[in-house]
């Protein structure tokens, strides 16, 4: 009876402590048979091992979506059947609703289905990365320049277009048109790049700009009934036609071409091939010159300082091509007014490549 009394004593004193701490309203006197619930600690598990796999760390998930895996996942440490929920009151566990007899095959999967939406993310990431790459790439482009715009002579009044020497392929400019205020558009034809010395319709072919190279664009008509590709020999046009801008007139020299054997000894023959001026086609010889050559070295100077014997030495030489387009656009009129003119330069597909004003 004594024992009683004491016992009973004992249980009034720990009554009035646990009122004293909060009783029925502490927190962890509505948190069921569990401090810790098995199905959150087994989420909460794999999420960290998701974390550790896949490199990232995400917020800390929210109320709902614990709750929703907590109701989908089963009991890592316990196999029984059913666990008490949130309310206190039994409730069936994921293994007997879902047919899986422990919770960790269940979290195992849910682990595995968190895996694969972050392998999606990395390879969606992957390709945002190489898209960001590619489109990071620089892309060609050429410049426009006034030049000589205001002339008022068609053949004297001309712009430049430029390559950029950073680009990585050729330019195709055929197609491409200048546009000025006052709403003329005017395409950039064909050319030749290969200029025959006997042919008076000059084969065509789509202009194309390596880079670095240019194009001069001349509103009047072309000396040569063309636009054209310069070249090491093309000096020699100069001295029958007027081009503006002038032709560069350092051809090849007669003097450093080996002469037949016949003249390697002939010194009146050998000085007067030395007087030859660079591009200078040499029709006939003077007399006060003539009269001191004989037939076989007059014959070799006037058969080989001329265009086309230039052409038939040289047009396999690496640097027979020089890095520049003329090119016509066969008007009578200027096309670019003389001030306050904007001149915008449009590729085939009607994008603005440059523009300048003045």
């Amino acid at each position: 009876m004594k024992d009683l009394r004491a016992f009973i004593l004992i249980m009034v004193i720990l009554a009035f402590v646990w009122l004293f701490t909060g009783g029925p309203l502490r927190p962890s006197s509505k948190s069921g048979w569990f401090l810790n619930k098995p199905q959150q600690k087994a989420a909460q598990e794999v999420k960290e091992q998701t974390e550790e796999i896949t490199g990232t760390k995400s917020s800390a998930p929210s109320k709902e979506a614990a709750q929703n895996f907590s109701s989908k996942s089963s009991s890592a440490s316990s196999p029984l059947p059913y666990f008490r929920g949130d309310d206190g009151r039994p409730q069936p566990s994921s293994s007997s609703r879902y047919g899986v007899s422990y919770g960790d095959e269940k979290i195992g999967a849910s682990a595995s289905a968190l895996l694969a939406v972050s392998g999606k993310s990395s390879s969606a990431k992957s390709k945002i990365q190489s898209s960001s790459s590619q489109s990071s790439v620089r892309p060609d482009f050429a410049t426009l320049k006034t030049r000589r715009a205001k002339e008022t002579n068609p053949n004297e009044e001309y712009l430049e277009i430029k390559a950029d020497k950073k680009n990585k392929s050729s330019m195709k400019i055929t197609g491409w048109k200048m546009k000025g205020k006052i709403g003329l558009d005017v395409l950039i034809g064909k050319g030749a790049s290969y200029i025959y010395a006997s042919i008076a319709s000059q084969p065509q072919e789509d202009i194309y700009l390596k880079p670095g190279e240019k194009a001069v664009i001349v509103t009047g008509k072309s000396p040569l009934g063309t636009s054209f590709k310069l070249n090491k020999c093309a000096g020699y046009f100069e001295q029958f036609h007027e081009f503006t801008p002038e032709l560069d007139t350092e051809c090849p020299l007669l003097r450093d071409e080996e002469p037949p054997s016949n003249l390697i000894n002939n010194d009146q023959c050998l000085d007067y091939i030395d007087r030859v001026s660079s591009c200078q086609t040499v029709v006939s010889i003077p007399y006060k010159y003539s009269s001191k050559l004989s037939s076989s070295c007059q014959d070799y100077v006037t058969q080989n300082a001329n265009y086309k014997t230039c052409l038939e030495e040289h047009k396999d030489d690496s640097d027979f091509y020089l890095p520049e387009w003329r090119v016509y656009l066969e008007r009578s009129e200027e096309l670019w007014k003389k001030k306050r003119e904007t001149i915008t330069l449009y590729d085939d597909k009607n994008n603005i490549i440059d523009s300048k004003s003045y």
